[in-house]
Protein backbone atom coordinates (compact mmCIF):
# COMPACT_ATOMS: atom_id res chain seq x y z
CA UNK A 1 0.00 0.00 0.00
CA UNK A 2 1.79 3.91 -0.67
CA UNK A 3 2.28 5.90 1.78
CA UNK A 4 -0.04 8.59 2.09
CA UNK A 5 0.84 11.94 2.88
CA UNK A 6 -1.03 13.49 6.20
CA UNK A 7 -3.43 15.82 6.23
CA UNK A 8 -3.64 19.30 8.37
CA UNK A 9 -6.64 20.75 8.74
CA UNK A 10 -6.22 24.52 9.83
CA UNK A 11 -10.03 25.28 11.89
CA UNK A 12 -8.71 27.71 14.35
CA UNK A 13 -9.31 31.79 12.70
CA UNK A 14 -12.12 33.59 13.90
CA UNK A 15 -13.64 34.80 10.87
CA UNK A 16 -14.04 38.01 11.80
CA UNK A 17 -14.71 39.40 8.37
CA UNK A 18 -17.72 36.83 8.61
CA UNK A 19 -19.95 39.61 10.62
CA UNK A 20 -22.90 37.61 13.22
CA UNK A 21 -22.42 34.04 11.41
CA UNK A 22 -19.40 33.06 13.26
CA UNK A 23 -20.08 34.25 16.32
CA UNK A 24 -21.66 31.17 17.63
CA UNK A 25 -19.71 28.86 15.40
CA UNK A 26 -16.06 28.85 13.67
CA UNK A 27 -15.98 29.28 9.74
CA UNK A 28 -15.59 25.71 9.62
CA UNK A 29 -19.01 25.06 11.20
CA UNK A 30 -21.12 26.95 9.11
CA UNK A 31 -23.55 25.14 7.31
CA UNK A 32 -23.85 23.54 3.81
CA UNK A 33 -27.03 21.94 3.18
CA UNK A 34 -27.03 19.03 6.12
CA UNK A 35 -23.44 19.35 6.86
CA UNK A 36 -20.89 21.93 7.73
CA UNK A 37 -17.82 23.01 5.95
CA UNK A 38 -15.74 21.25 7.48
CA UNK A 39 -17.33 17.81 6.46
CA UNK A 40 -16.93 18.55 2.64
CA UNK A 41 -13.42 18.33 3.26
CA UNK A 42 -13.11 15.71 5.85
CA UNK A 43 -15.26 13.09 4.47
CA UNK A 44 -13.28 12.56 1.28
CA UNK A 45 -9.83 12.24 3.24
CA UNK A 46 -10.98 10.16 5.51
CA UNK A 47 -12.21 6.80 2.88
CA UNK A 48 -8.31 7.04 2.84
CA UNK A 49 -6.79 4.12 4.88
CA UNK A 50 -3.03 4.84 6.55
CA UNK A 51 -3.39 8.62 6.24
CA UNK A 52 -3.02 10.81 9.52
CA UNK A 53 -5.55 13.67 10.14
CA UNK A 54 -4.36 16.34 12.51
CA UNK A 55 -6.97 19.44 12.93
CA UNK A 56 -5.46 22.83 14.46
CA UNK A 57 -8.01 24.68 16.58
CA UNK A 58 -8.07 27.77 18.28
CA UNK A 59 -11.25 29.72 18.12
CA UNK A 60 -13.81 28.32 19.56
CA UNK A 61 -12.22 24.95 19.83
CA UNK A 62 -14.20 22.75 21.97
CA UNK A 63 -17.76 22.96 19.25
CA UNK A 64 -15.07 21.63 16.48
CA UNK A 65 -14.05 18.50 18.61
CA UNK A 66 -17.48 18.01 20.00
CA UNK A 67 -19.07 18.18 16.22
CA UNK A 68 -16.01 15.79 14.95
CA UNK A 69 -16.17 13.35 17.42
CA UNK A 70 -20.00 13.14 17.47
CA UNK A 71 -20.05 12.51 13.28
CA UNK A 72 -16.73 10.53 12.86
CA UNK A 73 -15.94 8.64 16.36
CA UNK A 74 -14.53 5.61 15.03
CA UNK A 75 -11.96 7.68 13.00
CA UNK A 76 -8.16 8.24 14.49
CA UNK A 77 -7.97 12.45 14.49
CA UNK A 78 -5.68 14.29 16.39
CA UNK A 79 -6.36 17.67 17.67
CA UNK A 80 -3.82 20.46 18.69
CA UNK A 81 -4.57 23.69 19.83
CA UNK A 82 -3.18 27.16 18.96
CA UNK A 83 -3.25 29.01 22.07
CA UNK A 84 -2.22 32.22 20.25
CA UNK A 85 -4.92 31.85 17.56
CA UNK A 86 -6.12 35.44 17.94
CA UNK A 87 -2.39 37.03 16.83
CA UNK A 88 -1.23 33.92 14.69
CA UNK A 89 -1.80 34.47 11.11
CA UNK A 90 -1.54 30.87 10.30
CA UNK A 91 2.11 30.50 10.12
CA UNK A 92 2.34 28.74 14.02
CA UNK A 93 -0.83 26.70 13.36
CA UNK A 94 0.88 25.00 10.79
CA UNK A 95 3.87 24.38 13.05
CA UNK A 96 1.72 22.93 15.66
CA UNK A 97 0.05 20.42 13.27
CA UNK A 98 3.17 19.52 11.62
CA UNK A 99 5.33 18.81 14.98
CA UNK A 100 2.04 16.59 16.07
CA UNK A 101 2.49 14.05 13.37
CA UNK A 102 3.96 10.83 13.80
CA UNK A 103 4.90 10.17 10.78
CA UNK A 104 5.81 13.87 9.00
CA UNK A 105 8.88 12.55 7.05
CA UNK A 106 5.66 11.00 4.73
CA UNK A 107 5.06 14.71 3.87
CA UNK A 108 2.02 16.35 4.41
CA UNK A 109 -1.36 18.33 3.13
CA UNK A 110 -2.16 21.26 4.82
CA UNK A 111 -5.92 23.02 4.10
CA UNK A 112 -7.01 25.83 5.10
CA UNK A 113 -11.03 25.50 5.85
CA UNK A 114 -12.89 28.34 4.46
CA UNK A 115 -12.97 26.43 1.05
CA UNK A 116 -15.40 24.19 -1.10
CA UNK A 117 -14.32 22.20 -3.37
CA UNK A 118 -15.91 20.35 -6.32
CA UNK A 119 -15.75 16.35 -5.16
CA UNK A 120 -13.97 15.52 -8.46
CA UNK A 121 -10.89 17.96 -7.69
CA UNK A 122 -9.66 15.24 -4.71
CA UNK A 123 -8.75 12.62 -7.47
CA UNK A 124 -6.35 15.43 -8.52
CA UNK A 125 -5.43 16.32 -5.57
CA UNK A 126 -4.65 12.56 -3.98
CA UNK A 127 -3.20 11.29 -7.97
CA UNK A 128 -0.06 14.60 -6.74
CA UNK A 129 0.05 13.52 -3.42
CA UNK A 130 1.84 10.08 -4.80
CA UNK A 131 4.07 12.32 -7.39
CA UNK A 132 7.14 12.97 -5.70
CA UNK A 133 6.40 16.42 -5.70
CA UNK A 134 5.03 19.35 -3.80
CA UNK A 135 2.25 21.46 -5.10
CA UNK A 136 -0.13 24.70 -4.67
CA UNK A 137 -3.92 24.01 -5.89
CA UNK A 138 -5.27 26.53 -8.16
CA UNK A 139 -8.09 27.39 -8.89
CA UNK A 140 -8.81 30.76 -11.69
CA UNK A 141 -6.58 33.62 -12.04
CA UNK A 142 -5.73 36.99 -10.34
CA UNK A 143 -7.75 39.23 -11.40
CA UNK A 144 -9.30 42.78 -9.34
CA UNK A 145 -12.02 40.20 -8.55
CA UNK A 146 -9.37 37.64 -7.26
CA UNK A 147 -7.02 38.97 -5.21
CA UNK A 148 -4.78 36.98 -2.70
CA UNK A 149 -2.27 34.06 -2.66
CA UNK A 150 -0.88 33.67 -6.19
CA UNK A 151 1.45 31.57 -7.87
CA UNK A 152 3.94 32.49 -11.43
CA UNK A 153 3.73 28.96 -13.23
CA UNK A 154 6.52 28.44 -15.98
CA UNK A 155 4.38 26.69 -18.68
CA UNK A 156 3.80 23.98 -19.96
CA UNK A 157 5.23 22.20 -17.00
CA UNK A 158 3.36 23.74 -13.93
CA UNK A 159 6.69 24.39 -12.63
CA UNK A 160 6.17 27.42 -10.24
CA UNK A 161 8.62 30.58 -10.41
CA UNK A 162 7.29 32.73 -7.81
CA UNK A 163 4.85 32.72 -5.06
CA UNK A 164 3.01 36.07 -3.31
CA UNK A 165 0.54 37.35 -1.60
CA UNK A 166 -1.48 40.55 -3.42
CA UNK A 167 -4.31 41.17 -1.07
CA UNK A 168 -4.78 44.62 -2.88
CA UNK A 169 -5.28 44.33 -7.09
CA UNK A 170 -1.71 45.50 -9.02
CA UNK A 171 -2.12 44.65 -12.90
CA UNK A 172 1.89 43.44 -12.69
CA UNK A 173 0.51 40.43 -11.11
CA UNK A 174 -2.61 39.69 -14.52
CA UNK A 175 -2.54 35.99 -15.03
CA UNK A 176 -0.47 34.76 -12.29
CA UNK A 177 -2.39 31.44 -11.04
CA UNK A 178 -4.82 31.86 -7.83
CA UNK A 179 -4.15 29.62 -5.35
CA UNK A 180 -6.67 27.65 -3.71
CA UNK A 181 -5.95 27.02 0.11
CA UNK A 182 -4.40 23.86 -0.35
CA UNK A 183 -0.09 23.31 -0.32
CA UNK A 184 1.16 19.70 -0.11
CA UNK A 185 4.49 19.17 0.82
CA UNK A 186 6.40 16.31 -0.37
CA UNK A 187 8.87 14.21 1.83
CA UNK A 188 11.71 15.26 -0.47
CA UNK A 189 10.92 19.16 0.90
CA UNK A 190 9.98 18.06 4.43
CA UNK A 191 13.11 19.09 6.01
CA UNK A 192 13.54 22.32 4.68
CA UNK A 193 10.16 23.40 4.81
CA UNK A 194 10.30 22.98 8.71
CA UNK A 195 13.65 24.67 9.00
CA UNK A 196 12.66 27.35 7.24
CA UNK A 197 9.31 28.07 9.04
CA UNK A 198 10.79 27.48 12.57
CA UNK A 199 13.60 30.37 11.50
CA UNK A 200 10.52 32.67 10.10
CA UNK A 201 8.56 31.82 13.26
CA UNK A 202 11.49 33.63 15.24
CA UNK A 203 10.19 37.02 13.16
CA UNK A 204 6.98 36.85 14.60
CA UNK A 205 3.23 35.42 13.93
CA UNK A 206 1.60 38.20 11.67
CA UNK A 207 2.45 35.73 8.82
CA UNK A 208 1.58 33.14 6.42
CA UNK A 209 2.36 30.05 6.42
CA UNK A 210 3.79 30.22 2.76
CA UNK A 211 6.26 32.79 3.76
CA UNK A 212 8.60 30.04 3.48
CA UNK A 213 7.38 29.18 -0.39
CA UNK A 214 7.47 32.93 -1.42
CA UNK A 215 11.16 33.85 -0.43
CA UNK A 216 13.03 30.39 -0.95
CA UNK A 217 12.03 29.36 -4.17
CA UNK A 218 15.35 27.27 -5.01
CA UNK A 219 14.94 25.51 -1.78
CA UNK A 220 11.32 24.53 -2.19
CA UNK A 221 10.62 23.27 -5.39
CA UNK A 222 6.78 22.58 -6.23
CA UNK A 223 4.28 22.90 -9.03
CA UNK A 224 0.57 23.95 -9.37
CA UNK A 225 -2.31 21.43 -9.09
CA UNK A 226 -5.09 23.97 -11.20
CA UNK A 227 -8.61 22.61 -11.05
CA UNK A 228 -9.70 25.57 -12.81
CA UNK A 229 -12.12 23.54 -15.26
CA UNK A 230 -13.88 22.41 -11.61
CA UNK A 231 -15.81 24.24 -8.78
CA UNK A 232 -13.59 25.68 -6.14
CA UNK A 233 -14.31 28.53 -3.89
CA UNK A 234 -12.76 30.70 -0.93
CA UNK A 235 -14.65 32.46 1.24
CA UNK A 236 -13.77 35.21 3.68
CA UNK A 237 -17.32 37.45 3.98
CA UNK A 238 -20.63 36.24 4.90
CA UNK A 239 -21.59 37.23 1.18
CA UNK A 240 -18.79 35.21 -0.25
CA UNK A 241 -19.73 32.25 1.83
CA UNK A 242 -23.40 32.61 1.32
CA UNK A 243 -22.63 32.37 -2.38
CA UNK A 244 -19.62 29.66 -2.27
CA UNK A 245 -22.48 27.77 -0.51
CA UNK A 246 -25.62 27.84 -2.76
CA UNK A 247 -23.54 27.35 -5.54
CA UNK A 248 -21.93 24.35 -4.09
CA UNK A 249 -24.74 22.69 -3.18
CA UNK A 250 -26.52 23.42 -6.80
CA UNK A 251 -23.31 21.51 -8.17
CA UNK A 252 -23.80 18.28 -5.50
CA UNK A 253 -27.63 18.39 -6.70
CA UNK A 254 -26.82 18.25 -10.01
CA UNK A 255 -24.22 15.34 -9.73
CA UNK A 256 -26.93 13.62 -7.35
CA UNK A 257 -28.98 13.97 -10.46
CA UNK A 258 -27.08 13.02 -12.94
CA UNK A 259 -26.47 9.50 -11.09
CA UNK A 260 -30.38 8.83 -10.90
CA UNK A 261 -30.59 9.33 -14.72
CA UNK A 262 -27.83 7.21 -15.28
CA UNK A 263 -25.52 9.64 -16.43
Amino acid sequence: MPIKRAAILLVAGQGKRMGGLTDNYPKCLLPVGESAVIDTLLAPLMRDTGRELVLVTGYQAHKIEEWVRNRYPKNNITFVHNEFYETDVNILSVELGVEALKYPQRGYTIIETDILLDPHAWDRIKKHEKANHSFWLTHGRYSPELTGGIVEVKEPDGMITQVSYQPHYNKKYDNWYKMVGILSVSPQEVDCDRSLRKNWLKKGLQQYYMVPWVHHRQELPCVTVDISQLYARSFNTAEQYQSARDDYLALISNYVNGKKNGN
